[in-house]
């Protein structure tokens, strides 16, 4: 489970001021969380304040999708503790064909950071002893194409068709690709109001979410008990926020975590003494988008601090059936991570889109 970007960060500090005590040319045992870790709070450090938020959030979606190709591509050397090269172009284009439950907007708000996003691990890589990379010059006009041909693939993927029995009858995934181009004297854009059209209505393929779905119980709760759950759940998250790391818990998790005590005692009448693991995976798969506007801050990450939240509530005695290791090993973090910013990408308009794909950097980071 992913921990959220203060921590991350934290932790990233503490390791910065061990590693002038340890040996550079032995290379302490692999651990992925601290590793990812260590690179997602490199990026947000210096990248938060470069980009418009709703790039930057993307930016951090693709680069934590990034690393986990780049170590699964070179597992055994990573856990082998020796220096690995990482062919990046490779890695990067893997990743790009794995984002198979992204929005077609997601990849449109890529393409301007992709070479930012490539010198970023080709930097971290040159003062690191675990891994190098190879990589060849920027070509945007190669990643427009991949791009373009991802997002075909995923108009046949949403529609639940076999891509490879796709590709092997015939070119409609290249015939598609092409009808995704507007070229010009300069450069291979996208035509965004082709993609639009050709993706209108087409339903994005979720993330897998493990558990039973659970309907709602016949014996309604009582105003008064309502009442006091949501009470209760105001007065446990603020708790939650006030005992955690300086800034650690925003407002938009707290709202979060306040949509559950809502949303299962008015829909599903039930208070967190009732709570269980399916309850808590079948509101988010059913209801959490009712009960909960997400923002563009710091979503990547965010899905995972429900189970920490969860933990929490047990800790506190509060409560009394979910079992909290199924419960981290389900996917509701990344099923939240995801659907949350689905919803953001399908709400944006189409001049910022457009805005956002000419001029991803904010005002003060322009040259």
């Amino acid at each position: 489970m992913k921990q959220g970007k203060s921590a991350q960060i934290k932790k990233f500090k503490k390791q910065k001021s061990l590693q002038k005590f340890q040996e550079k040319t032995k290379l302490s045992p692999f651990d992925y969380n601290d590793f990812a870790g260590f690179l997602r709070a490199r990026f947000f450090l210096t990248k938060q304040h470069s980009y418009q938020k709703e790039t930057f959030e993307v930016a951090s979606f693709f680069l934590d999708d990034l690393i986990a190709t780049m170590v699964q591509q070179n597992f055994s050397d990573f856990t082998s503790d020796k220096p690995v090269i990482v062919k990046l172009n490779e890695v990067m284009q893997a990743t790009l064909v794995q984002s198979a439950d992204r929005d077609w907007r997601y990849f449109i708000l890529l393409m301007p950071v992709l070479y930012d996003i490539q010198a970023f691990l080709a930097k971290e890589a040159s003062v690191s002893d675990r891994f190098s990379v190879q990589t060849t010059s920027f070509d945007p006009n190669f990643w427009r194409m991949i791009i373009r041909t991802v997002l075909a693939v995923n108009y046949f993927r949403f529609q639940g068709q076999d891509v490879a029995k796709v590709m092997a009858a015939g070119n409609a995934i290249d015939d598609l690709q092409f009808k995704f181009l507007n070229q010009n004297e300069q450069d291979d854009d996208f035509d965004l109001k082709a993609i639009e059209e050709v993706y209108k209505g087409l339903a994005v393929t979720e993330p897998k979410l493990s558990g039973k779905v659970v309907e709602p119980k016949k014996e309604k709760l009582s105003a008064q008990a309502v009442a006091d759950e949501l009470a209760f759940g105001k007065r446990m998250v603020d708790t939650f926020q006030k005992t955690a790391i300086k800034d650690l818990v925003s407002e938009q998790e707290v709202q979060l975590l306040l949509a559950f005590h809502k949303g299962l005692a008015q829909k599903y009448q039930v208070t967190h003494r009732e709570w269980t693991n399916d309850l808590l995976t079948t509101f988010a798969k059913e209801d959490l988008m009712d009960y909960w506007q997400p923002e563009w801050d710091s979503l990547d990450g965010l899905g995972g601090e429900i189970a920490r939240y969860v933990k929490f509530l047990d800790q506190k005695k509060a409560i009394d059936t979910v079992r909290i290791a199924e419960l981290e090993a389900s996917g509701l973090d990344h099923y939240v991570d995801i659907r949350a910013v689905n919803k953001l990408l399908a709400q944006l308009k189409d001049d910022r889109l457009e805005a956002l794909l000419e001029e991803p950097k904010r005002e003060a980071e322009k040259k």
